[in-house]
């Protein structure tokens, strides 16, 4: 962190090299809080012009200085100074030093902290600036006071006045990326950002607090900041500073926030009293902020909390705890969030007198994704209050964790009525599937609660357990019967149509993916209270759909969309699941060093909360996308984990793992091996024909003989276009019929299979060039160079290298613009003459032996002519 480049600042320090270019302003004044990088800017200034061929020089305004007369400015004057001078000779000195340095145009000095200069060291900068023999570049902090001789300057509009505000996040973004040897995660990111609020200084002291204090850490490549941070340094001395000198009332008001930020009001003028909470807000300590219908209090900085805890005594915590705890607890629990609340006060305090509330708070943790602080309620309730619901709510969360064995030894045994009968047959069938692998026993432990009134409950799961079990039929016509049952459960309706619409997808019945989707959202979205995590669930079976459909242009946006939503609402498990999904839609598009940071970000983030063993499936993707990148002992390595992964292992993955694993055979280059593990992992598909004809697929990729009739039945059963494509490619490649191959490379293109288009454009170009169609070989390969370029890490041996014979990649990209767009359009687009691009055309034309537009647009099919017209 030491090194770190200058960033985020550059239109501030072009205005100051405008102003001294200018002449007439003496100064550029820079002002801000403390840690925003005034000091940085102003130093970098004073290189910047003194690099030009300008004297430069730094002054520093310090406490032990400012009663020294003269001392910040020592070295301005002169080494031998007049005798007996008196002040004013002392400022005539300094200019007639300053005036005879040697060098182009005014000097430059830098005078940093100038709040803190002496007087006479101040009427020196003055006197100089006002004679105009420097150009000063000065900082200041805000809420100090300038000296009169530089604040005059100011006034008087002879210096520029600048105020550095909070860095851009894409600045932080680069600062921390600066900083730290890998990705990270993007809850931790969003959590930087907010602690940092934009100002370097705190960055600088949270990454490092955090790397001391080992919060913020590696795993499986990724950076995570997890629990407190242990900011110190600066950054906590000045917060510090602040807090040192409040009253016990004020005090009170900080340590009840630090406990239980964000706090109502109201709650807050009960406890501590409202001329506390006065003093706090009017000290800039705490911000008091309108949500929704409440009035909430929290630090105006989030550090502040930080350090309010740090030096909070365990005893007084645990007083305040239980403070807010019985505050809470004497009013009503209505809203969201305050049954979570209450129950964490509680459990901090170490008084848990109302289990209900604690037991209600760990469902509402589970549904912020916090499953690790779900446990722990769960656990403080069934401590407090034991008995068969305790015992439920614990195994539930127990699956939720992946831990399905500790699961099954809570789970009460007696058989529940009511409706907890259908409630632990839900958590028995999640235990047995998610847990020990039995899907027949779990479907047995459903089969129990048939015909009870809550049934749809049984059913929705069910559909959820085929699904994972790849009996996508089943899974399908079990969703329907769940969303046919009028007023079913919302979880029962979620549940249903994220399998449904998954299963939908790879049966490839699309347009009954989207509208079961379409129902299974509404309701999600109705009722976000009640099932949390049902928006995400719906939303990760349309993802998987398109995935399996091979719509991976949609599939990439829905995931990238998922975890951009989750990782704002500050959903951690929520981004990571969604990280996983995008990492999957990546390895398949061809963009393995994408892949393979979003996949390990899923991992490290559910390692230890792998309910439906969804690491498993994102180890093999890291194995897939280690293979085409070209390293196979990486995906050696990566698929060795995913194999010794605990745990049951659901077929519906099968497939994807058995093709990762075929490519990282012929990354070892055993492609006799590869093949056969392709048509391995073909046989495994039964129930899921979009994932067969993919894995059929990937035989004639890997150079095997692939069965066309299959993949024709496939096509012409799926109706999808890229079941239709894969077979077209397939045709393709066994007859090496260009036309065929360009055609399916068109189609692939069209649905974002980058990989698979850019393999498609290629193996045309030969065709061609074997074919003796030199102009449309050439053609075709310059597109497919296109196509590669969206997936430039990646290493297949259909993609090869790509001869390119006759066109500069200057004609080769506007040939390609030119079967869609006007010379003019062109033009713009690359930043050329109209001369230059008809000039690359024709030649272009010449060496290809093309009249012009038309016959160009003839060498690619699907190339629609542009609007625009043009030669």
């Amino acid at each position: 962190m030491s090194g770190w480049p200058f960033l985020g600042r550059d239109d501030e320090l072009m205005a100051i090299e405008a102003a001294f270019a200018d002449g007439g302003t003496v100064a550029a004044v820079i002002g801000g809080p403390a840690g925003m990088g005034k000091t940085r800017l102003a130093k970098q200034a004073v290189t910047r012009l003194g690099a030009a061929g300008c004297r430069a020089e730094w002054v520093t305004g310090t406490r032990s200085a400012a009663y020294i007369p003269f001392g910040a400015v020592a070295h301005l004057l002169p080494e031998r100074l007049p005798v007996g001078a008196d002040r004013l000779g002392l400022l005539k000195a300094a200019a007639e030093n300053v005036a005879g340095w040697s060098g182009p145009g005014r000097a430059v000095i830098g005078v940093d902290d100038a709040h803190l200069l002496d007087p006479s060291s101040a009427a020196v900068i003055g006197h100089l600036a006002t004679r105009r023999l420097a150009f000063f570049v000065v900082t200041s902090l805000d809420g100090t006071t300038l000296p009169d001789a530089v604040s005059t300057l100011v006034r008087d509009g002879e210096a520029l006045g600048l105020r550095l505000t909070a860095l851009p996040s894409t600045a932080v973004d680069r600062l921390v990326g600066h900083s730290l040897d890998g990705p990270l995660d993007g809850a931790s990111r969003k959590r930087l950002h907010r602690l940092a609020d934009g100002n370097p200084l705190v960055l600088r002291e949270v990454l490092h607090g955090g790397l001391a204090c080992g919060a913020l850490r590696r795993h499986h490549g990724v950076w995570r900041l997890e629990g407190g941070h242990g900011a110190g340094g600066r950054a906590a001395e000045l917060i510090a500073g602040r807090l040192r000198d409040v009253d016990a009332g004020t005090r009170t008001v900080l340590e009840l926030v630090a406990c239980g930020e964000p706090v109502e009001l109201a709650m807050l003028e009960r406890l501590a009293g409202e001329a506390a909470l006065s003093s706090a807000e009017e000290r800039g300590l705490i911000a008091v902020e309108r949500e929704g219908a409440r009035i909430r209090v929290r630090f105006a900085h989030p550090l502040y909390g930080e350090v309010v805890r740090a030096r909070l005594p365990a005893g007084r915590a645990r007083e305040r705890w239980r403070h807010l705890a019985g505050a809470a607890l004497a009013g009503p629990l209505r809203r969201r969030d305050d049954a979570l609340r209450a129950a964490v006060w509680q459990l901090e305090g170490g008084a848990v007198t109302r289990p209900d509330v604690v037991g209600a708070g760990a469902l509402e943790a589970v549904g912020r994704s916090d499953i690790a602080l779900a446990e722990r309620l769960a656990r403080a309730a069934r401590d407090a209050a034991p008995g068969d619901d305790a015992d439920r709510l614990l195994a539930q969360i127990l699956v939720y964790r992946g831990r399905g064995g500790e699961a099954a030894d809570v789970l009460p045994t007696a058989s529940a009525t009511g409706p907890a009968r259908t409630r632990t047959a839900i958590t028995e069938a999640e235990t047995l599937y998610w847990g020990a692998g039995d899907v027949r026993a779990a479907e047995r432990a459903l089969d129990r609660v048939a015909g009870e009134p809550d049934e749809e409950l049984a059913r929705g799961l069910r559909s959820w357990i085929l699904l994972f079990d790849r009996r996508c039929p089943e899974a399908l016509e079990a969703a329907r019967r769940v969303l046919a049952t009028p007023g079913a459960d919302p979880l029962a309706v979620t549940w249903a149509a994220a399998a449904g619409t998954t299963a939908a997808g790879l049966l490839g019945r699309g347009d009954e993916a989207a509208d079961i989707h379409r129902r299974g959202l509404a309701v999600a979205l109705a009722n976000r209270a009640a099932v949390p995590w049902g928006v995400a669930n719906v939303e990760y079976g349309l993802c998987l759909a398109h995935l399996g459909a091979g719509d991976l242009g949609r599939a990439q946006a829905i995931a990238d969309r998922g975890y951009r939503d989750t990782v704002d609402a500050d959903t951690p498990l929520m981004a990571a699941a969604w990280a996983g999904h995008r990492g999957l839609v990546e390895v398949a598009r061809g963009r393995p060093r994408e892949a393979d940071a979003s996949l390990r970000e899923a991992v490290a983030a559910l390692d230890d909360t792998d309910m439906f063993c969804f690491v498993r499936w994102c180890l093999a993707g890291l194995a897939g996308a280690a293979a085409l990148a070209g390293d196979p002992a990486a995906a050696r390595s990566w698929l060795g984990r995913a194999d010794d992964r605990p745990g049951a292992a659901p077929r519906l993955f099968d497939p994807w793992a058995g093709r990762w694993r075929s490519w990282t055979l012929a990354a070892e280059g055993a492609t006799g091996e590869a093949v056969a593990e392709a048509r391995r992992a073909a046989a495994l598909t039964d129930g899921a024909p979009a994932e067969e004809a993919l894995a059929r697929y990937e035989v004639a990729r890997l150079g095997g003989a692939a069965d066309l009739d299959r993949l024709g039945e496939l096509a012409d059963g799926l109706g999808t276009p890229f079941a239709a494509a894969l077979s077209r490619a397939a045709a393709g490649l066994a007859a090496g019929d260009g036309a065929a191959l360009a055609g399916a490379a068109e189609d692939l293109a069209s649905l974002g299979q980058d990989l698979l288009a850019a393999e498609m454009a290629a193996m045309a170009g030969r065709a061609y060039r074997r074919g003796g169609l030199r102009a449309r070989a050439e053609v075709t390969t310059a597109w497919a160079a296109e196509l590669r370029a969206a997936c430039p890490d990646a290493h297949t041996p259909l993609l090869g290298d790509l001869p390119v014979e006759l066109l500069t990649p200057r004609e080769r990209e506007i040939l390609l613009l030119a079967t869609g767009h006007s010379s003019r359009h062109i033009a713009e687009r690359l930043g050329l003459s109209v001369r230059t691009v008809d000039n690359a055309l024709n030649r272009a034309y010449a060496k290809l032996g093309l009249a012009g537009r038309a016959e160009l647009r003839a060498l690619l099919p699907g190339v629609r002519p542009s609007s625009h017209g043009g030669r």
